[in-house]
């Protein structure tokens, strides 16, 4: 979306790791806004849209066939491994929210306090009649603010990123680490005092 003349641009990058099995528990990152964000002077900010790119600067594509060291970028094909003979599936699920859910798992579009769902699938097809004729297969479904919330998503408070994955690599590499490029465009915006009381309730639950 194009960035009108008082809209912020706000970067940041968080990492997590994969256990060597390929899963991650329900995990949360903090973007600071506090430099933003004031409950005494009645200052938020209405969050209009929030990119976010999964890079793996370590190089392994997660998949336990290659190495890619000059790029750095996710590798989407998460699952399996080459020759295996077993079928595999693979989930990472990326989330921004104001409200710290126990578990990935419960959080969804219809979610209070979430304004972005990014969910990245990928499954491995063995071939054991044929080997060398396996398959691969990955999809991405985004669903950002301009989605959720067309008005924006007005926070007073930080905001959380939540990660969770199960069996995104092959067990047989040790863990990798994920970065989390992130940027947001936000509108600094006054706040009435009942709309205030009732985000400062919702910012209980962070």
């Amino acid at each position: 979306m194009p960035k009108a003349a008082n809209d912020l641009i706000l970067r940041d990058r968080l990492q997590f790791d994969f256990a060597s099995g390929g899963d991650r528990t329900t995990l949360y990152g903090r973007l600071d806004l506090s430099d933003y964000v004031n409950v005494v002077k009645k200052d938020g900010l209405s969050i209009k849209e929030i990119m976010i790119q999964p890079r793996l600067p370590t190089g392994e594509d997660g998949a336990g066939l290659q190495t890619l060291t000059n790029a750095g970028a996710f590798f989407p094909y998460m699952s399996g491994d080459a020759g295996g003979n077993t079928d595999a599936f693979s989930v990472l699920k990326i989330y921004g929210t104001t409200r710290a859910y126990q578990n990935a798992a419960d959080v969804g579009i219809a979610s209070p306090d979430v304004l972005c769902v990014e969910e990245y699938y990928s499954f491995y097809t063995a071939s054991t009649a044929t080997p060398g004729n396996e398959s691969f297969g990955m999809t991405h479904i985004r669903y950002g603010p301009n989605d959720l919330h067309p008005d924006g998503f007005l926070v007073v408070s930080d905001l959380l990123i939540g990660v969770a994955a199960d069996n995104v690599k092959n067990g047989t590499l040790g863990d990798i680490t994920c970065e989390l490029d992130i940027m947001l465009i936000a509108e600094p915006v006054k706040i009435t005092q009942a709309r205030l009381d009732e985000l400062l309730a919702q910012a209980q639950d962070l």
